[in-house]
């Protein structure tokens, strides 16, 4: 049976489907580039080449479909429709690797990676990052871009186009951070957590974080980081990290390969991971773990497959993301998860309030197989039916869609075959369609109510009605339903009455649907003139006016080309005029001609930006955007003033913002020197201990003027007042020195701390110095803790029940300068508080110098016969002088009653043919109760037992093999006893066909007397533990009675008669049934 992985799979998945000759549904084309080149040997990671059938949506971070999105799999090329769905029924993937790749304008490129089923079809969601420019810079300066939350990356100014060539100009930066917070990570985030390391090995990683960082130049061109060049990037660890590791490998996505690549390694900065990159593409702060393949098949309580249900999986490793799937049709679904850890299993849903089913498993140290039984505790309900085309043919490429409690689920059919069960908890109305892809046909909708009736049978479903078109529009009727709860009479999107399907201008902009078709494919779903993610067609503003940059050119006047800026900023479905101030652009009046010029003290003082008003060619519809004016500084012999301002010659200023004055170097009165001087301010390194923290601020070259700063403290990892004392001065280097220093006093606590950071900052109040103006320069103070920590360990104890208390020691691993205070809680374990112990909650203070300390928890005696108990004591740490946070102890309970019910037992049944065996295990719970009256439950583990969790079905309970399972003996009181129940396998001892003995009929009266034993060497063949006995009939056989005398039988009817003798193995009574031919020879 084929199995599908589970590696960080999302949430909900609808899923849609191709199909030749359709103005709605995208067909898969070939692509005709080869699969990627993969590293030598690393591809025997991937298998062979399979083909695999897929099924997903792609939605951007508000959960909108995207539609018109270009999809690849391996060879296969695709589209999503009006509802971001897309299908590839046949697409060449590698055994046990796939990859997808999605692109779309506006959109950062998006991808998944998943092992492939061949047998199911594989559910995939991605979602999309908006391409946001959130900054936009300039070449040949350095640069910072941040995040609110404190994600950050440098820049140093030096970039390449694709093709390597040197780019100068304005940059435009998009920077997106992926938390492990954030519940939408694992649908957000390219490929899956597999990667190759530096030793070229694949591994699993457990994620910190993601960056994703776009560069693109005044065009749109991409860019790169020049060769040589590098960047810092930082990023917060997740809100719920416990012992984030002092360094981390560094993982960039290979969007060509589809996974991750070792490169570098960051190093943890308070809350913050710092790396350097030299190229930008997807990072990942990851730890890679040792994995092994996990398989979950979950079944209800009748033993039913939970076909196509979400399922969740943590562990400390996992971190806060997890692991997230869905269950193919089987029930089973198989991942990567961490070895020897235990893993929390959750089963979600979204039909039952209340908290979902969880138990736990593991931990596992090789590829398992395990299957949960998920409790109802609600109705469940199975749909079922046959799904026909209208010749009466399986439908085998097809789907139904289920609208269910305001969410569409998409249940795909393959064979025909319609079998989803599906559990909630109130009555529940539902409707449902089925979609025949390859006829492009439908069935006509059925509702009902889903009401704890156990089988819902559909019958046969007949898709004999083709996709219509009511309005003519040019979108059939189910794509009109926007919302996908199977009525098309509540999609009304502009509010007229009237419904979509119905509607020929369905948004209610003056233009049909028909006729906002730009490009004539008569299909007007993927037109989305103004990029917002929304179709024209359903879009009442179909106009988008875009607002950017410009750099004039020339000198004053400065010219800016408004036909070029039209032309790189928009596209041929507006026209565009531009506006010199708002009032203009909104009455359509005095527009600007081009090229337009602006002279030099007007745009730096007044025109600043234009107007640009975009018009729908089609619609008519406009829309404003500004045009932000610059111009190029540049200052070739760097004395001050820009070229441009030098219009007469270089050195010989001539315009209005310089009237008076030379500009000469050499000139000692020239009121612009050339300033030859860059200043910068140093970071440092102190220990707490040392007081104070003195910050050199240093120049080059000595200037021939005072250079003036103003210093100050701000942020960074340490706290104001509590590690240092905020300081803001000035601070003044004097005209011929290089240096001056200020101190920050850093204050001494007992606190064990990580390394902190003071950020200061520098701005240049005067002097003549290269630095650019308006630079604030920055460095950091690192303060080294002094103090030493301690460790503290609660320590395991046992005490018999009737000792009254249990005292439990806590040690340090050394003496603290200070008192160390913990605080210290009873919490779980088997004991029941208030029966078997008294919860506490205690503050224990260790004096500074002393090791150890103790508290007691009382112990309640009981009259039950119960078995040893535990309670779970946990310490956390409640004073800063502490290094480990947690320590946690076990205090076990020794019963002081004599059990009365067993501890263990046996029972046993015999193989049937097939070597299996049923067994009614309610047949042991008086052996078990032994008159207590204690409730009996079995359990496959230990532990199962102990949580009283995943109950077996006792009646019919079938094995292979011997094995051993747990009794839980609940007594009135709530408190209860773990037994086992040894289940043997008994095997059938084999019975010989045709025995048969013959004796003479020494006095011709057709009778003779038999030893029947002569043959048992033959049928025991030696085995010690097998018993023969020997009947007239096959009913005295099975029953063991009426025994013949073994050695002297003489036959009752004449000449020949057959008796039967049963053969038992004495260890477990398992017998079968042979016969004896009895012949008297009369001849003889």
């Amino acid at each position: 049976m084929k199995k599908s992985i589970l590696f960080l799979l999302c949430a909900l998945v609808l899923c849609t489907f191709s199909c030749e000759n359709d103005d709605n549904i995208i067909p898969q084309q070939a692509a005709e580039e080869e699969q990627p080149v993969i590293p030598i040997n690393f591809e025997e990671n991937f298998g062979t080449s399979v083909t695999a059938r897929f099924l997903g949506r792609v939605v951007d971070e508000d959960n909108i479909p995207v539609a018109g999105a270009t999809i690849k799999i391996g060879t296969t090329t695709t589209t999503t429709d009006l509802f971001g769905m897309f299908s590839a029924s046949s697409s060449e993937v590698f055994e046990k690797f796939a990859y997808l790749t999605v692109e779309k304008t506006g959109f950062i490129k998006g991808s998944r990676a998943l092992i492939p089923s061949t047998t199911d079809v594989n559910r995939v969601e991605i979602m999309l990052l908006k391409e946001d420019v959130i900054a936009t810079i300039a070449s040949g300066e350095t640069a910072m871009v941040n995040l609110s939350n404190g994600t950050e990356v440098s820049f140093s100014g030096n970039y390449m186009r694709e093709d390597g060539s040197t780019y100068n100009g304005q940059v435009e930066v998009v920077l997106k951070h992926l938390s492990p917070d954030d519940a939408n990570m694992e649908a957000m985030m390219p490929g899956m957590l597999f990667a190759q390391d530096v030793s070229g090995e694949a591994v699993t990683l457990e994620t910190y974080g993601m960056i994703a960082v776009e560069l693109m130049g005044s065009t749109g061109e991409r860019l790169q980081l020049s060769d040589g060049s590098s960047s810092q990037i930082t990023m917060p660890i997740p809100a719920n990290t416990i012992n984030p590791p002092a360094t981390i490998p560094l993982w960039h996505f290979d969007e060509t390969l589809g996974y991750w690549v070792e490169e570098g390694e960051a190093t943890l900065q308070g809350n913050m991971y710092v790396g350097e990159v030299n190229h930008f593409s997807f990072w990942n702060y990851d730890y890679p773990y040792p994995s092994v393949l996990l398989c979950i098949k979950l079944i209800d309580e009748l033993g039913r497959p939970l076909a196509y249900t979400p399922l969740d999986l943590y562990s400390s490793l996992l971190n806060n993301t997890g692991t997230y799937g869905f269950t193919n049709a089987n029930g089973e679904e198989c991942g990567l998860v961490p070895a020897d850890e235990e893993l929390t299993v959750t089963v979600p849903n979204p039909l039952c309030p209340g908290e979902p089913f969880t138990t736990t498993v593991g931990p596992f140290t090789t590829d398992t197989d395990i299957t949960l039984t998920v409790p109802a505790g609600q109705n469940t309900s199975t749909i079922q039916g046959t799904f026909v085309n209208c010749n009466g043919e399986n439908v085998t490429d097809g789907y139904i869609q289920l609208f269910i409690n305001g969410n569409s689920e998409i249940i795909p059919v393959t064979d025909g075959t319609i079998d989803y069960t599906i559990t909630y908890c109130d009555d529940i109305d539902y409707s449902l369609k089925g979609v025949d892809i390859i006829n492009n046909q439908i069935t006509d909708i059925i509702t009902g109510t889903l009401d704890g009736t156990e089988i819902i049978d559909l019958g046969t479903l007949s898709s004999c009605t083709g996709f219509e078109d009511t309005d003519g529009d040019g979108v059939f009727d189910t794509f009109e339903d926007v919302n996908g709860d199977n009525n098309l009479e509540n999609d009304d999107t502009d509010d007229d009455g009237i419904p979509n399907y119905q509607d020929a201008d369905d948004d209610g902009d003056g233009v049909n649907t028909a006729d906002e078709d730009y490009d004539g494919d008569n299909d007007p779903t993927n037109e989305d003139s103004d990029g917002d993610g929304t179709p024209d067609y359903l879009d009442a503003e179909d106009v988008v006016a875009f607002s950017t940059e410009a750099l004039g050119t020339g000198c004053d006047p400065i010219e800016f080309d408004l036909d070029e800026i039209a032309t790189t900023n928009g596209n041929n479905l507006h026209t565009y005029a531009f506006y010199l101030t708002e009032a203009d652009a909104l009455a359509e009046s005095n527009p600007l001609s081009s090229p337009f010029g602006v002279s030099i003290a007007d745009l730096t003082s007044n025109t600043q930006q234009i107007y640009v008003v975009a018009t729908n060619v089609t619609s008519g519809q406009t829309a404003v955007g500004e045009v932000y004016l610059y111009w190029s500084y540049e200052d070739s012999d760097g004395d001050g003033l820009t070229d441009c301002e030098e219009i007469t010659g270089v050195d010989n200023p001539s315009t209005s913002l310089v009237p008076n004055g030379t500009s000469d170097p050499n000139d000692p009165n020239d009121p612009n020197p050339q300033p030859v001087a860059t200043l910068s301010i140093n970071s440092v390194t102190v220990n707490e201990g040392d007081g104070t923290a003195t910050v050199p601020v240093t120049l080059d070259v000595p200037s021939d003027v005072d250079t003036v700063v103003g210093v100050s403290t701000s942020g960074g990892t340490a706290t104001q007042n509590l590690d240092y004392t905020t300081t803001v001065q000035s601070l003044t280097i004097p005209a011929g020195q290089i240096s001056a220093s200020f101190t920050v006093p850093i204050i001494d606590d007992f606190d064990v701390e990580q390394t902190e950071t003071i950020n200061i900052f520098g701005t240049i109040s005067s002097g003549n110095v290269l630095n650019p103006p308006g630079q604030t320069l920055s460095a950091t103070i690192s303060i080294v803790d002094n103090d030493n920590g301690v460790n503290f360990t609660l320590q395991s104890i046992s005490v018999t029940e009737d000792n009254g208390v249990a005292v439990v020691p806590v040690t340090l691993g050394n003496p603290s300068d200070v008192d160390t205070v913990i605080s210290i809680s009873t919490s779980g374990g088997t004991a029941s508080e208030n029966l078997d112990y008294t919860a506490t909650v205690q503050t224990l203070t260790i004096p500074a110098g002393q090791v150890s300390g103790s508290i007691t928890i009382s112990i309640i005696d009981d009259s039950e016969s119960e078995g040893d108990e535990t309670i779970i004591v946990i310490g956390n740490a409640a004073s800063t002088n502490v290094t480990n946070q947690q320590s946690q102890a076990t205090v076990t309970i020794i019963d002081n009653e004599q059990s009365t019910v067993p501890s263990t037992g046996d029972l046993v049944a015999c193989a049937d043919g097939a070597g299996v065996a049923t067994y009614d295990l309610t047949v042991m719970d008086s052996y078990y109760a032994n008159g207590t009256g204690a409730a009996i439950s079995y359990h496959i583990t230990e532990s199962s037992a102990i949580n009283d969790t995943n109950q077996i079905a006792a009646q019919t309970f079938t094995i292979s093999q011997s094995t051993t399972i747990y009794v839980r003996i609940e007594f009135a009181s709530g408190n209860f006893e773990i037994a086992s129940l040894n289940l043997i396998l008994g095997s059938v001892p084999s019975s010989l066909p045709n025995l048969s003995i013959t004796e003479c009929d020494g006095n011709a009266d057709g009778l003779a007397t038999f030893s029947l034993s002569q043959l048992e060497p033959d049928i025991t063949q030696g085995q010690s533990n097998l018993v023969i006995t020997y009947h007239l009939t096959q009913s005295d056989a099975d029953t063991n009675t009426n025994a013949l005398n073994s050695n002297s039988y003489t036959n009752t009817v004449s000449s020949f008669e057959t008796v039967f003798y049963r053969v038992e193995d004495v260890t477990t009574g398992c017998y079968s049934i042979g016969t004896i031919d009895l012949i008297v020879d009369s001849g003889c």
